[in-house]
């Protein structure tokens, strides 16, 4: 399923939009925000409980895999000075995060503990989870949250709300700083602040820190791929795209030289899971459209040459997150390639609950 994207925000995206290129007649605008089918609420221990309450995933005693280890923490931001983070970590607790000022920028997040993640001493795989254009964390957590106490790599969950960019605003985006970006991106700066706080409150598994999104969202994944690649273990894209990727911006017409990125750099090496629905998976942007089945088909053989070994699922269904690609397999798919994973095990076969219009295709070697 999908929710349209508000009329207000469709209107500012088409006008500045339009004044990139000549102009035309604005095209028939599609939906953008996810609504994850078999979603579930999240069980955490901590004082707050996030919305959108229902039955969480494998729910059990749970124990980090790697609980009691080193934190491998390193430097949180290999680019610059660490973001400055407002109030201190200490507040951190489970349940939507208000206030959270990150290089004096107010942020909200929603953040799913499992069972146990405040115990002393842990080393917590970590899920980030980016909603599309219109849609909201809130929405966006129940495609994850109902899963964090899951058996075989139980998570810590954070979903962010987006600072609502635009072409209009500064910096520009779409939901996310995605589109003229640079190393010191506002949303990677904030990736890498609560990376820095879980690690300070409840200790991070530096080989499992994951990236999840749904259109804007993923396009964001993708460019945390792009910014902090070396960082992350793997990325899971629900109609993303890489404007690293030369092939990409050209099928954008005349907004053909909008997005800038920096390149993908060599010492990223993560697995992604890239998600995409047909021909039908588009997205108008008044005179010209965003279509993501082309973005995939680009962008599996740029990171199979970039070295990554790529799970693409085609599954027809448009611009939506499809019910064969849920929870269940998200996580299956992050617990078997963690950072320290140099060629996926899945190379050989995908596990039997994965659809059959889901493939493997390696990295070249």
């Amino acid at each position: 399923m999908s929710m349209p994207a508000p009329r207000t925000m469709l209107l500012a995206l088409a006008l500045p939009l339009a004044a990139c290129g000549s102009s035309t007649t604005p095209a028939t605008q599609t939906t953008d925000a996810a609504t994850a089918a078999d979603t579930a609420a999240p069980t955490d221990t901590g004082s707050t409980t996030a919305t959108d309450t229902g039955t969480p995933l494998d729910t059990g005693t749970v124990t980090p895999a790697d609980a009691g280890g080193p934190t491998d923490a390193g430097p949180v931001d290999e680019f610059g000075n660490p973001p400055v983070v407002v109030p201190s970590c200490d507040a951190l607790a489970a349940g939507t995060v208000n206030g959270f000022t990150v290089d004096s920028i107010d942020r909200q997040f929603i953040l799913t503990l499992p069972r146990g993640a405040t115990a002393p001493s842990g080393h917590w795989p970590v899920v980030f989870n980016w909603h599309g254009l219109g849609d909201t964390a809130a929405n966006m957590n129940g495609l994850l949250a109902g899963a964090v106490n899951n058996a075989s790599m139980p998570f810590i969950l954070v979903t962010p709300e987006s600072t609502h960019l635009l072409p209009t605003t500064s910096p520009i985006g779409i939901e996310w700083d995605n589109i003229r970006t640079r190393q010191d991106s506002r949303d990677a700066r904030f990736f890498d602040a609560v990376l820095q706080c879980l690690d300070s409150r409840w200790g991070v598994d530096r080989d499992r820190v994951y990236t999840v999104g749904f259109s804007a969202g993923a396009i964001m994944s993708d460019l945390l791929g792009v910014l902090r690649g070396s960082q992350i273990a793997a990325v899971v894209s629900f109609s993303g795209g890489y404007f690293s990727d030369p092939m990409n911006p050209p099928t954008l017409g005349p907004l053909s030289t909008y997005p800038q990125w920096p390149a993908l750099a060599p010492s990223a090496r993560y697995s992604q899971l890239v998600v995409y629905g047909g021909t039908a998976d588009m997205f108008s942007l008044a005179i010209a459209a965003a279509h993501f089945n082309q973005f995939a088909a680009n962008d599996i053989p740029y990171l199979n040459t970039a070295r990554h070994d790529v799970v693409a699922c085609g599954h027809g269904g448009g611009h939506t997150i499809p019910t064969g690609v849920q929870a269940t397999q998200i996580v299956e798919f992050l617990a078997a390639h963690p950072r320290t994973v140099t060629t996926s095990p899945w190379a050989s076969a995908l596990p039997a609950d994965y659809p059959s219009y889901c493939s493997f295709h390696a990295q070249a070697m």
